[in-house]
C-alpha cells in the first residue's frame, strides 16, 4: 500500500464505524457506508504550550489583583488618619529647598555695663553691725564678707572692713531717673548717714562730688546729693516762690518729727513672689506740700536686686510682684523710712533738709 500523506496542519478524520480515513467534508464513509453527519464532534484537547501560558495569565491577574487591594487600603487608612487629625492642624506638606538669599547684617553687639569697683575702708564704730554698713554702702553682707573673708556676722569696734562700692560707669543708664539736690553738711554728718537719710549711697555720693575714698567732709561744705526714685513733684515744688527760702545757713535743722514706726510687714516675715510687698508705717502727722517720706529697700543677699528709693506723701509704699526673685530663689532685703524736706535758696537752689531721724530697721524674705 502505497503510504498515506499528511498534510501538515490538517487533523486526520477516521470513521467510527470501520475505521477508514474518510476526507473531512465527507457525508458518508465509502467503505462501510457509515453515515458520517451524525458524527459527534469530539472534544479540543489542550496541548502542554495552552496550559503553561493558561497559568501565566493567570499569576498576572492575581499579581495586579493583590496591588489594587494593597493601594485601596492604603488610600483607606489615609482618610481614616486625615479623619482623626484636627482640621486645625495641616498636614506636614514637602517644601522646596528655598533659593540662597544674601547673608544678613550681623546683629549688633549689646554694649555691656561696665561697673567701676571702689574699694572703701571703714572702721568699725560702737554699735555698729555688719547689716548697718552694709545700708550705709549699700551693698549685702555677703558682698562686704567674701571682701573681707568672714565666715560670720561677727565684727568688733576697731576693726577695719574692705567696703567694695560698685559704681556704674558712664556708659550705664538706670531704669530710675537720677534727681540732683544739694544740701548743707551739718557738724556730726558722714558720707553713711547723709545717704542713709536721703535715700543715695556712699559711692554714687563719691562720684557726683567729685571725692576721693576716705576723703573727708566739713561742716558748711555742699554736696550734690543723687536720688534715685525722686517724684518731679519735687523739684517743681522747691522752685515755688511760696516756700519759705533758707539763708545757707550751717546749722543744724530742728527736727520735726519723731522717727516713723514701721508696721508691715512685720520683722524678717516671709512674702510669696506672687504677692506684692506692701510696706506700711505709722503716720507722724500731715506732711507739708515740699516734704516726702522716704523709703529705702535695701539687699541683704546676692539674689536681691538693688532698687530706687521710694519718695511718697502716704504711710505706704508698695513693691510689684515684677520686682519678685525668680522661681527658686530667695531675696533677703532691710527697708527703713524717714521724712525729708525739700526748700529753696534765695538764689532758686534746690535744697534737701533731714525732717526725722531714720525709723528702725526691719527685714523681709522675698521668695
Amino acid at each position: 500500500m502505497a503510504q498515506e500523506r499528511m498534510t501538515p496542519g490538517v487533523v486526520e478524520r477516521r470513521c467510527p464505524n470501520c475505521g477508514t480515513r474518510v476526507a473531512g467534508n465527507a457525508e458518508s464513509c465509502f467503505m462501510c457506508g457509515h453515515d458520517l453527519r451524525s458524527e459527534v464532534k469530539r472534544r479540543r484537547r489542550f496541548s502542554g504550550i495552552d496550559i503553561v501560558l493558561a497559568v501565566a495569565v493567570l499569576a498576572v491577574l492575581v499579581f495586579w489583583w493583590r496591588v489594587g487591594s494593597e493601594s485601596r487600603q492604603n488610600i483607606a487608612q489615609d482618610d481614616i488618619v486625615q479623619a482623626i487629625l484636627p482640621t486645625s492642624i495641616p498636614l506636614m506638606e514637602a517644601t522646596a529647598t528655598p533659593p540662597p538669599t544674601a547673608t544678613p547684617l550681623p546683629t549688633p553687639t549689646p554694649v555691656p555695663v561696665v561697673q567701676e569697683t571702689m574699694l572703701i575702708r571703714h572702721e568699725v564704730a560702737s554699735g555698729e553691725t555688719l547689716l548697718s554698713i552694709a545700708i550705709d554702702y549699700d551693698v549685702s553682707v555677703e558682698e562686704i564678707q567674701r571682701a573681707n573673708n568672714l565666715s560670720s556676722e561677727l565684727i568688733r569696734v576697731g576693726d577695719e572692713l574692705t567696703i567694695p562700692v560698685l559704681r556704674d560707669s558712664a556708659a550705664a543708664q538706670s531704669s530710675a531717673a537720677i534727681t540732683k539736690f544739694e544740701y548743707i553738711v551739718l557738724p556730726g554728718d558722714t558720707l553713711s548717714t547723709i545717704a542713709t537719710r536721703f535715700g543715695s549711697n556712699v559711692g554714687e555720693l563719691l562720684a557726683a562730688n567729685n571725692l576721693n575714698a576716705g576723703e573727708f567732709i566739713q561742716p558748711g561744705d555742699v554736696l550734690i546729693i543723687p536720688v534715685r526714685g525722686a517724684p518731679p513733684a519735687a523739684m517743681e515744688v522747691a522752685l515755688e516762690a511760696t516756700l519759705p527760702a533758707t539763708t545757707g545757713s550751717t546749722e543744724k535743722s530742728s527736727v520735726t518729727y519723731a522717727a516713723p514706726r514701721l508696721i508691715a510687714p512685720q520683722k524678717d516675715a516671709a512674702v510669696d513672689r506672687s504677692e506684692p510687698v506692701v510696706l506700711q508705717w505709722s503716720s507722724v502727722d500731715s506732711l507739708a506740700p515740699n516734704e516726702w517720706y522716704v523709703v529705702q529697700v535695701l539687699p541683704r543677699n546676692l539674689t536681691a536686686q538693688s532698687l530706687p528709693s521710694g519718695w511718697t506723701q502716704q504711710a505706704a509704699f508698695r513693691l510689684e510682684p515684677s520686682l519678685a526673685p525668680a522661681a527658686g530663689q530667695v531675696a533677703d532685703y532691710a527697708w527703713l523710712v524717714s521724712i525729708v524736706r525739700v526748700v529753696r535758696t534765695a538764689d532758686g537752689r534746690a535744697l534737701l533738709e533731714a525732717a526725722s531721724s531714720p525709723s528702725d530697721v526691719h527685714n523681709f524674705r522675698w521668695q
